[in-house]
């Protein structure tokens, strides 16, 4: 037995010791180990994922989550969830989206990203009597900026004196605690303070479209123009008419009328202030060519828009953005909202542009 062991030793060290004499024998050996134990691993993991089997990515979107889940679980995949707020009442608990999509082919035991709703941030009517109903429009907004239908909108409120500062609400309906299962309106009393300041009208009679414009910006009133053609003995460009005579006292932004006459086709225009500021210097015949050459290549008319009201009045504008040349403004003023009508008198093409809190409301192009 010892023989034999001594036999097998001596045996095994002499191929050693071969090995060793004989080094690039034994690298090569040990790569040939290296490369066979990983071609061995790989034959493993493919052999391990074979049996992984395709699947058809269902579709969920707009389900219940447990139906989601089912479904899922149905198909050996394995949902991610993603809670968000939605846009509309009654999706709380329903799937948005998910990723892949419906109909994508993966490996079962894929992770499908599935983002849930957990309701609308708002799901009942608040109590917003107190608040300002700027600040609640503001909001609303915010919330349902890009939804087609948003569940909550408000309605022209009824504006009434009260000690409660300008635009503060006073009364509403539907009550607080109304659930938002679909569309709700509101309707609200809002306040616009405890007195009506007092406007004394002055005589517009005779003045030009441009004076008229000018006047605007200086006076707390609502002007609504309209127009006709000029007669023999009217003045072209100038105010024929107001509904209420002068000097006399009214409510601010109270409504007056003025009537102006505008030039026919093929008579002279006095109202022209750009005409006018160029007269000095100048004999009868060259400033009626420049009337005549003004004329032809302008439009007059009244620009008429229909703006959102406002519990307080806010800043209007009109920009015209003429062919040739700069831009410039016809009028600025304070208004309420609701009709609005400017009287105007400029290039034939010149785009006419209504801002509102500097911001475009109404575009036009005179033609």
């Amino acid at each position: 037995m010892e023989h034999e062991k001594k036999k097998f030793g001596f045996s095994f060290n002499e191929m050693q010791g071969e090995l060793q004499k004989s080094t690039p024998s034994f690298i090569v050996y040990t790569i040939m180990a290296f490369v066979l134990m990983f071609i061995a691993a790989l034959a493993v993991f493919f052999f391990a994922n074979k049996g992984y089997e395709q699947v058809l990515v269902p579709d969920v979107t707009g389900k219940s989550l447990t139906r989601a889940l089912l479904e899922m679980q149905e198909k050996e995949l394995y949902p991610k969830l993603q809670l968000r707020y939605s846009d509309l009442p009654g999706e709380a608990g329903q799937v948005l989206s998910q990723s892949p999509s419906a109909g994508s082919i993966v490996k079962a035991g894929r992770r499908i990203t599935l983002v849930v709703s957990r309701g609308v941030v708002i799901d009942h009517v608040e109590n917003y009597v107190g608040t300002n109903l700027d600040a609640l429009k503001t909001k609303l907004d915010t919330l349902y900026g890009g939804v087609d239908t948003p569940p909550i909108t408000i309605v022209e409120p009824i504006f009434k004196l009260d000690s409660s500062p300008i635009g503060t609400i006073l009364e509403q309906d539907p009550a607080e605690g109304t659930p938002i299962t679909q569309g709700v309106e509101l309707h609200f009393v809002v306040s616009k303070g405890p007195s009506e300041p007092l406007v004394k009208v002055p005589n517009f009679l005779g003045n030009t479209i441009a004076q008229i414009s000018e006047e605007m910006g200086k006076l707390n009133l609502l002007f609504d123009f309209q127009s006709h053609a000029a007669g023999a003995d009217e003045i072209a460009g100038t105010v024929t008419k107001q509904s209420f005579e002068a000097d006399r006292e009214v409510e601010e932004f109270s409504r007056i009328t003025l009537d102006i006459a505008l030039p026919a086709l093929g008579t002279l225009y006095s109202g022209d202030t750009v005409i006018e500021k160029n007269v000095r210097g100048r004999d009868e015949t060259e400033v009626a060519g420049m009337k005549m050459d003004s004329l032809a290549n302008s439009s007059h008319g009244i620009f008429s828009a229909e703006i959102s009201r406002y519990p307080i009045a806010v800043p209007v504008k009109l920009d015209a953005i003429p062919p040739e040349g700069a831009a410039y403004t016809v009028a600025s003023f304070n208004h309420i909202g609701g009709e609005i009508t400017v009287p105007y008198s400029v290039p034939h093409g010149t785009v006419l542009v209504l801002s509102v809190v500097n911001q475009e409301k109404e575009r036009f192009t005179v033609q």
